[in-house]
């Protein structure tokens, strides 16, 4: 450090000095409130203590002699029940204080044992590895539906000593937990792994909030499911990974799946249709499934359609007009009367966007494919 530095130091020090902290802060908990009261010793509740072996005589003594003000204690309000501050209340019998300063808390038992245990680990004469483990058991049954990992900052232990306890307790608990910051997550994410999957495979226009909501999973999680379902796509169809012609060379022209060709014209897709190459219904299931929902099928299992924008709204458009007939007669039979007429003409104009479509589609597929004309930079 040169001199200049440490003169800019002393007067920025002298400037802004260091804040001092507050002797007190640590003695505070979120539950309880800020006013500071004064309550008389003789009124006091000092059975209820998470240490197994009563208080510590020395530790009373000690902090008796002391000259310094004591802490405000915290005492749960309606019951008078020391829930932190047990020694300072001895230390002040002691004294011959007839009161103690304290802060009133706003909570049931349970939590006030929780707040009791967490801040007697926090500062103040430490509890036993008997007395945390102990704990740890108290709250498991009390609130079971806790994580191990808020339980264990609760206690001073660590997640691995809260689940053998758990598990020794033989309370596994719901199917979700709480954690540490109070949100709820599931235990195992293995089922909602699965609905998130189906739903990407089923609606691959999705959002990721839009499926973390319905699976129960979160963002990231679905995230990782849709970038698994992208590597086993690439995996499974290697050959969709095109090779750029040689110059010169005639672009090689796909040919279409067998299924398609053997299909005749207006059955459940339009004349020349051609299925994505290497997708493939299995043969046992062919008969058994209806031709457009065999297509749709292998559509959405096609990641050169799945993974942009416009491949995800053509599949969301498709998924929303394949519909079966007992859902057609459902629509149909629940449409009120004045909408009929509406619902027709609306239909009749789909019927025709969807044919100039078709006939769209086969003009591009019997057309060449474009070539890209290269681009040169001319000197002005």
């Amino acid at each position: 450090m040169t001199n200049s530095e440490a003169v800019l130091r002393r007067r920025d020090a002298r400037v802004h000095p260091p804040e001092r902290e507050d002797p007190e802060a640590r003695y505070t908990a979120p539950g309880a409130g800020a006013d500071v009261e004064w309550v008389p010793v003789a009124e006091l509740d000092l059975s209820h203590s998470p240490r197994s072996a009563g208080e510590n005589g020395e530790h009373i003594r000690v902090l008796a002699e002391s000259q310094a003000d004591l802490p405000p204690i915290i005492v749960q309000r309606g019951t008078n029940r020391v829930v932190d501050g047990v020694h300072r209340v001895r230390a002040a019998r002691l004294r011959g204080e007839p009161a103690v300063r304290a802060r009133w808390f706003d909570g049931d038992d349970a939590s006030a044992f929780v707040l009791a245990v967490r801040l007697n680990v926090r500062h103040g004469l430490p509890l036993s590895l008997a007395d945390r483990k102990a704990a740890g058991t108290r709250i498991l049954c009390e609130q079971e539906d806790w994580s191990n990992r808020a339980i264990a900052s609760a206690v001073g232990l660590s997640p691995k000593t809260i689940a053998a306890l758990r598990e020794a307790l033989g309370r596994p608990g719901g199917r979700a937990r709480i954690g540490r910051d109070g949100r709820v997550r599931p235990v195992s994410t293995a089922a909602g792994r699965e609905r998130a999957k189906e739903m990407l495979l089923r609606e691959p226009a999705s959002s990721l909030r839009a499926v973390s909501a319905v699976a129960g999973v979160s963002t990231g999680t679905v995230r990782d499911v849709r970038d698994q379902l992208a590597r086993e796509s690439r995996a499974v169809i290697p050959a969709q990974r095109r090779v750029a012609p040689a110059p010169g060379a005639e672009p090689p022209r796909e040919r279409s799946a067998p299924s398609a060709q053997a299909a005749p014209p207006g059955h459940g897709s339009p004349p020349g249709h051609h299925a994505p190459p290497g997708h493939h219904a299995p043969p046992g299931q062919q008969g058994g499934l209806d031709r457009s929902t065999a297509l749709l099928r292998s559509l959405r299992t096609d990641p050169s359609l799945r993974f942009n924008q416009s491949g995800r709204l053509l599949l969301s458009i498709l998924a929303v007009a394949a519909i079966d007939p007992q859902a057609q007669d459902g629509l149909v039979l629940d449409l009120p009367d004045h909408c009929l007429d509406f619902v027709a003409e609306l239909a009749q104009a789909s019927v025709q966007a969807w044919q100039g479509l078709a006939v769209r589609v086969s003009q591009r597929r019997s057309a060449p494919p474009a070539r890209k004309q290269p681009t040169v930079n001319r000197k002005p």
